[in-house]
């Protein structure tokens, strides 16, 4: 029986991996500006209690608390330039360099650590760290727009190194083949541009269609993941479709599979409700700020872009970190793992929506900057 219940759930997610598929290729704006929406909030308090619940009491409440205080520095950096108050070329350059201030700890030998070190010479932290801060100083010394962009696109593959540091042999292989075949492999699939091409084939493409009439057309949200240079060219649509489809496997893992794997006797620097209440409370905020999309997309992508940022900026650090930290790995069983990975991709695709945008033109790189900087670390 239970290898029959696992193998239903397998399909049932292959049926929702296949419509979430379908709907960010033939209803790309749509599926991104119902995505965000609905499920974006959602996910931002989601992750910000599993780094919590698995991280927190390791690395420490001082350590915590300075990284709060630069991603709240990045955060009103963000702020002053959405209200006019700071220019852009100087606020993604402040913000990007409160970034490299958070690294800079993990550039010492070891980094800052708890408990017993994980080996000799800081082991692989230092040196990821040390590549990411030289990349981060040189983007915002050259192209921090850019840099940003780069950054919001490959933050949709974080989920693959929380999945490798928390599961270990036969559990990490499986979840990292799944993973990497939902957050890889068919978002490459799709940027190739031939599932549209199928799908328009057979009539079944609207990329014009919207959800929300305030969020304006493709050309106004192609910026989101598609550089200024590149908004013109044939690979526009299917980099910003392959996108948005990480983005919403990137939703399935974090208010699916990660919060399934937190360990029941898991300690945290703050407290948090139970479960059922944590889930109810974001349901009501992501409510909330559903209505406000309805209501002004602008204003809400532009306070959702801030809720954003502060667990986008949070990963980077606390994942290198984990790399030095004591291993407290969890090895779950096979079906565990798959019906985790099943019952999270199912649920996410009923709630998946679409709904309608307009066809790509051509747009200027002011246009594209504003949007790649209000809406990073989606």
């Amino acid at each position: 029986m239970r290898g029959m219940g696992a193998m239903a759930g397998l399909g049932v997610a292959g049926l929702g991996l296949a419509a979430v598929f379908v709907a960010c290729v033939a209803l790309p704006l749509a599926t991104y500006t119902l995505a965000l929406a609905c499920f974006g909030l959602a996910h931002v308090g989601s992750e910000l209690r599993y780094l919590d619940l698995r991280f927190g009491a390791r690395l420490g409440a001082a350590w915590a608390g300075r990284l709060a205080a630069l991603l709240g520095l990045a955060a009103a950096a963000r702020l002053l330039a959405m209200l006019g108050a700071l220019p852009w070329g100087v606020a993604l350059p402040a913000e990007l360099g409160c970034v490299v201030l958070a690294l800079l700890p993990l550039l010492r030998a070891g980094g800052p650590r708890r408990g017993p070190a994980r080996g000799p010479g800081g082991g692989p932290a230092r040196w990821l760290a040390a590549g990411l801060v030289a990349a981060l100083l040189l983007g915002a010394a050259l192209a921090p727009f850019l840099a940003l962009l780069v950054l919001s696109v490959t933050h949709n593959l974080t989920p693959l190194g929380f999945l490798a540091e928390r599961l270990r042999g036969a559990a990490r292989r499986r979840a990292l083949l799944w993973g990497g075949i939902g957050f890889v492999g068919l978002p490459l699939l799709i940027a190739t541009g031939l599932p549209f091409g199928w799908l328009a084939a057979a009539g079944l493409v609207a990329p014009e269609a919207a959800v929300f009439p305030s969020a304006g057309g493709l050309t106004q949200n192609l910026g989101a993941y598609v550089p200024a240079f590149g908004l013109g060219s044939d690979w526009a649509l299917p980099a910003f479709s392959a996108s948005v489809f990480a983005q919403c496997m990137h939703y399935v893992a974090v208010l699916g599979v990660l919060p399934r794997l937190v360990p029941g006797a898991a300690s945290a620097l703050l407290r948090w409700p139970s479960p059922p209440r944590f889930a109810l409370a974001l349901a009501a905020a992501g409510a909330a700020l559903l209505l406000g999309f309805v209501l002004d997309y602008g204003v809400a992508r532009k306070v959702y872009a801030l809720a954003a940022l502060l667990h986008a900026w949070a990963e980077l650090p606390v994942l290198l970190l984990a790399l030095n930290l004591p291993c407290q790995a969890y090895q779950p069983s096979p079906a565990a793992v798959e019906q985790a990975l099943a019952s999270s991709a199912a649920s996410s695709a009923r709630r998946q929506g679409s709904g309608t945008s307009r066809r790509q033109a051509g747009a200027s790189a002011s246009t594209t900057s504003a949007s790649t900087a209000s809406t990073a670390g989606q």
